[in-house]
């Protein structure tokens, strides 16, 4: 636990953060919402790793009830200030790791948004995900590919390619950051998939976002083009710049 804000999170406006979390959980609801078995308003969902709470606060308007969880107490202070100022009473938020989501089949929906890599314990956080979700719930999970060459936190070319001690070393010579550790569990494709493979009871899809033009960076021509080559080829997730899953658990 620490009392300011983690490194690469100084680097990013929080007004820019709550401008993108609407059209986030809409490409929640649109991606997701097909493979759960009731309505979004009747779910019971959990954000973890939910930051500064602009997500769970778009997640209390389109579910029944929302748990965030944060394990940064600053960042659990501005979420629980969030949800208060929208004067939302289906909100809770719980400051810990991922540990800290207990309950058993208690949630139809699971949201990771870019924080798996954060994760040192992975094995851990998927054992978490199948026992918090009841039969027939949904996991959302947006992670960065560890391959992609610019790093997504810091925006350094290779970053995530390096050992830990090299990339540190490298994060102090760019002025950027003092210790990579935190952001630097970013999975490959191969790692991804065997993070899944003992839970038989997960069916864990690679999915494209159901509308493009919500998606962070999703006008731009690139985008598309790379949306349209990975429809085409999916053996090109190897080398996109993130994995979005879609995850239910047998019901």
């Amino acid at each position: 636990m620490t009392d300011s804000l983690p490194e690469y999170e100084k680097t990013l406006r929080m007004v820019e953060r709550a401008s993108l979390a609407e059209g986030f959980v809409r490409q929640v609801e649109l991606t997701a919402g097909p493979f759960l078995d009731r309505p979004l308003a009747e779910c019971r969902a959990v954000d973890i790793g939910c930051g500064y709470g602009h997500g769970v606060v778009e997640l209390a308007r389109r579910c029944a009830s929302v748990v965030g969880v944060e394990p940064n107490p600053v960042l659990a202070r501005h979420a629980r200030e969030n949800a208060a100022a929208q004067g939302l009473d289906n909100v809770e938020i719980v400051e810990g790791t991922i540990d800290a989501v207990t309950g058993i089949e208690e949630f139809d929906l699971v949201v990771l948004d870019n924080v798996l890599e954060h994760i040192d314990d992975q094995p851990g956080a998927v054992r978490v995900i199948s026992r918090c979700l009841r039969p027939g719930g949904v996991a959302f999970v947006l992670v960065p590919n560890r391959t992609w060459p610019i790093e997504v936190h810091y925006g350094l070319p290779f970053l995530s390619w390096l050992p830990l001690p090299l990339a540190s070393a490298y994060l102090r010579a760019s002025g950027r950051g003092t210790d990579y550790r935190d952001a630097s569990y970013a999975p490959t494709l191969g790692r991804l998939r065997r993070l899944f493979t003992p839970h038989p009871e997960l069916r864990a899809s690679l999915t494209l976002p159901a509308d493009l033009s919500l998606a962070e960076g999703g006008g731009s021509p690139v985008y598309r083009l790379g949306v349209a080559a990975l429809r085409r080829f999916p053996q090109l997730w190897a080398i996109s710049k993130a994995f979005l899953l879609v995850v239910q658990k047998a019901g």
